[in-house]
């Protein structure tokens, strides 16, 4: 278990539990890195970084088991809607993103 030192120490580790996609894996590799006094900020940060990692999988099935694996009785209220919002959100840039780029070659 590491000692967090700062606030971009705790990032880092929270952008990579989230690459597990799976909600009990991306908690328990948390619970594996973090002191307990952290887990708390570490368990909301981690929100932020999961909806890019669950895009980025390869398949919408994946994708979907991902989301499907986050409880809906979780300590903070909402996390699966958040999630979900987040990698819409996130899609809809990529899709503007992707046409932007392509019309810049078209030219």
């Amino acid at each position: 278990m590491a000692n967090i030192h700062s606030f971009s120490h705790l990032h880092k580790i929270c952008e990579s539990a989230a690459k597990k996609t799976s909600y009990p894996l991306v908690l328990k590799e948390l619970k594996r890195q973090v002191p307990r006094d952290w887990m708390p900020i570490a368990e909301s940060t981690v929100l932020f970084f999961l909806p890019r990692a669950i895009l980025d999988l390869p398949t919408k099935k994946d994708r979907r088991d991902a989301l499907d694996s986050i409880p809906n009785n979780t300590p903070v209220t909402n996390v699966r809607q958040f999630v979900e919002d987040g990698i819409t959100a996130l899609w809809e840039k990529d899709r503007e993103l992707a046409k932007g780029s392509s019309k810049g070659r078209q030219g």
